[in-house]
């Protein structure tokens, strides 16, 4: 929804040919056991010239228009067999385009890495036969350094090795998922003896891992210090020192974004009454990052009353209840907000989820929906919801805090974006690898024919399916902008393409139709719902996937991604529209369209108006049960042509007329206005590109032509924005009212 679908852009689509034109030539070779195989030192030779080019490619001056190409390939799913049930094999026995299901495959790091879309290296198996390794879905460079990924002379064990040629005509290991591959430390019962290290850390102690572990901390490693507090928890240290050191592993863990393993380790919540103060302390931060703010708030109370003199804890126990009061209420400090997204980059806001006068259940036909369980008034606010992910497409200073902006191309799907896409699948897959208790509430956005691997764990490790991700993704992931406000004051109304995107997993719920009640807006990765209209209890909310356009046939291709067709009224008179109106209307639009595109003082008003008078004819059903979408853009651009033209009463009408062909039902608004009738909104349209700007327009008209009415359109002016910004605390600030 609202992202830069590229799929029909001719230069994108010579690009996904050439690719796939190369799977078609690489699966001809399924199966193959290739005898072209480089030797071991060519490989090596040839890798550490490209990381040298690399090198030196980086020392040059960068391209920041520039954005990296990546490629979903064809799905295929992560090893879900123990490791003691999978069978050792060799690179001399792989074959291409082949999943050896069954198998796993000792391999040992012969160069340091390269990060390219993966992280690629050399590697050997025991019989000296080397091949590039290409790990997918790692963290980003910014988070964790390749060099530390894979480190030269480590060991790997590849669950069930995928073997295939690469588009430069030569072989390698290609990794997806994240559970598919294993680091072996010295003391692994399968790492081979001759590649074990000469020199042992058997002497170490506990306490040598330890303070290995802190140093790893003060350098900010934190995937370092896990290894380390690990390696000195397998050393058997007393209980004590083992408590010390589980406590240094909770806070690397909650460093590195490991939640769910930073909880175990404080054990707060087997027993939070024999907790210490960091136990409790890092375990109500690891409950926050989960979002499980209710227990949070109840480890930080029990923290304060254990320990009164703390004031890390009260500072946490304020920060938690000001997340449940969010919660409960809804109430939002939209202004500290505002600072928080000039001031955090990429905008990650410290705030909770709210959910309305809604709940999820079952929705006819269409899955689950959202529905409400209140009447709402038009501009109620429904949901406000942190995104379970989010990336973010900055181009402004400290970019490289930023996600990259990439031309991701399903081979599969034939679907193309340019966005954030590509970082929000790696985000997702570490977020799951990291936390796996947050994986059957994303797992519940799937839907359709791809089939959910048989176990989600497997030898203790939670199994990861980047190819689920991708698809759950490409179904449910939002477009935005930094945030609505910035969006409604600097960009066109009419471009709703994004390049940052999250997931917000109660928003995907809500269904699409042409008809909606209800409209997204955004404030960093904070995603609000309003009602853009009164809805009676007990009803579906909607809004739009891609904006409606009226024509049926149009929407059945914005809406093919996901598989179905709008059945909404627009979308049916449509389909059921006389051929001969059907080709009348576009052939008026066209008209319309060249003749409003000259300069105001040269546009023949009274043609156009009879140009319009001829396209209302062109429909059947009263505009007040289905909207005229073809007619609110020509309105509008008439009602500004009578403005610069100084004819106020005129444009007026013609504004008030395009609000109505969407669905407004407005009451006693003609000029002059007569005595004793009062101006009233008696039904809301759908919140489209102009609606915000014609009520701006119409209170500065009122205020001199009809002044007694100014009080009822600057509430529906105010109503509009806050439909649309999601606030109305920027509102006088922005139109002076």
């Amino acid at each position: 929804m609202d992202i830069d679908n590229v799929s029909g852009v001719p230069q994108y689509i010579e690009i996904l040919d050439r690719q796939q034109k190369a799977l078609k030539a690489a699966m001809a070779r399924q199966g193959q056991r290739p005898t072209d195989l480089k030797s071991r030192q060519e490989l090596i030779t040839q890798f550490m010239v490209s990381i040298l080019a690399q090198s030196m490619m980086q020392l040059g001056p960068q391209m920041t228009s520039h954005f990296h190409t990546s490629f979903v390939p064809i799905p295929y799913k992560p090893c879900v067999t123990p490791l003691d049930e999978l069978k050792p094999t060799r690179i001399r026995n792989l074959g291409l385009e082949t999943h050896h299901r069954g198998s796993y495959l000792l391999v040992r790091a012969l160069t340091p890495p390269r990060r390219m879309t993966a992280i690629m290296a050399i590697v050997e198996d025991e019989n000296g036969d080397a091949i590039p390794l290409q790990l997918y879905q790692q963290p980003d460079e910014k988070f964790r350094p390749a060099t530390s990924v894979i480190m030269k002379n480590d060991v790997y064990l590849v669950k069930e090795p995928y073997f295939k040629a690469t588009s430069d005509g030569s072989y390698g290991l290609r990794v997806d998922h994240v559970s598919d591959i294993i680091r072996l430390d010295e003391h692994h019962d399968l790492l081979p003896e001759k590649w074990k290290p000469t020199v042992l850390d058997i002497g170490k102690t506990a306490d040598d891992w330890k303070l290995e572990g802190n140093v790893a901390m003060e350098r900010k490693h934190y995937w370092a210090a896990i290894q380390s507090y690990t390696a000195a928890l397998k050393c058997h240290p007393t209980a004590e020192t083992a408590k010390i050191i589980s406590l240094n592993r909770a806070l690397a863990y909650l460093k590195d974004g490991s939640f769910d393993a930073a909880l175990a380790d404080t054990e707060c919540m087997i027993s939070p009454t024999d907790a210490s103060e960091k136990a409790l302390y890092r375990g109500g931060q690891a409950l926050y990052g989960l979002g499980r703010f209710s227990e949070c708030h109840d480890i930080f109370e029990h923290f304060c009353k254990k320990f009164p003199n703390s004031s890390v804890a009260t500072a946490e126990l304020k920060r938690v209840r000001c997340r449940l009061a969010e919660q409960q209420s809804g109430i939002y400090d939209f202004e500290s907000i505002y600072k928080e997204i000039s001031t955090t980059k990429p905008p990650h806001l410290d705030h909770a989820t709210f959910l309305g006068p809604v709940v999820v259940k079952p929705s006819p036909d269409r899955g689950l929906g959202l529905f409400t369980t209140k009447a709402v008034k038009a501009g109620e606010l429904l949901l406000c919801e942190k995104a379970f992910a989010h990336c973010y497409a900055g181009t402004s200073e400290g970019s490289e805090t930023f996600s990259k902006t990439t031309l991701l191309m399903n081979v599969h799907t034939n679907k193309m974006t340019v966005g954030t896409q590509a970082d929000l699948i790696t985000t997702i897959v570490q977020k799951l690898w990291k936390n796996p208790s947050l994986i059957p509430e994303f797992n519940a956005l799937h839907r359709g024919s791809y089939k959910l691997a048989e176990k989600t764990e497997v030898d203790g490790k939670p199994v990861i399916d980047t190819f689920l991700i991708e698809q759950i993704i490409a179904l449910n992931v939002f477009g935005c902008p930094l945030s609505s406000y910035e969006d409604h004051s600097t960009a066109s109304k009419e471009n709703d393409k994004h390049h940052s995107c999250g997931i917000w997993l109660i928003a995907s719920k809500i269904n699409h139709s042409c008809l909606s009640n209800a409209r997204r807006s955004f404030m960093g990765d904070l995603q609000l719902v309003r009602a853009t209209r009164d809805i009676p209890a007990n009803t579906e909310i909607t809004f739009w996937y891609t904006m409606p356009t009226g024509d049926s046939e149009e929407m059945k291709k914005e809406l093919k991604t996901w598989g179905f067709q709008c059945k909404c009224p627009i979308c049916v008179d449509s389909e059921t529209t006389p051929i001969n109106h059907a080709r009348m209307r576009k052939r008026l639009l066209r008209d319309l369209k060249l003749l409003l595109n000259a300069s105001a003082s040269e546009v023949d008003t009274a043609k156009a108006e009879r140009l319009l008078n001829s396209l209302e004819k062109t429909y059947t059903h009263p505009v007040t049960s289905i909207p005229r979408l073809a007619l609110r853009e020509p309105y509008f651009t008439l009602g500004g042509i009578y403005s610069k033209q100084g004819k106020t009463e005129k444009a007026v009408s013609a504004t008030l007329k395009a609000l109505i062909s969407i669905g407004f039902v407005i009451k006693n608004a003609h000029l002059p206005a007569l005595p004793g009738e009062t101006f009233e909104v008696g039904k809301w349209g759908l919140p489209m590109p102009g609606v915000v700007e014609a009520w701006g327009f119409l209170y500065s008209a009122y205020a001199v032509l009809a002044p007694r009415c100014l009080g009822m359109v600057r509430e529906a002016a105010r109503l509009a924005y806050r439909v649309w910004v999601g606030e109305d605390m920027s509102f006088g600030r922005v139109y002076g009212v």
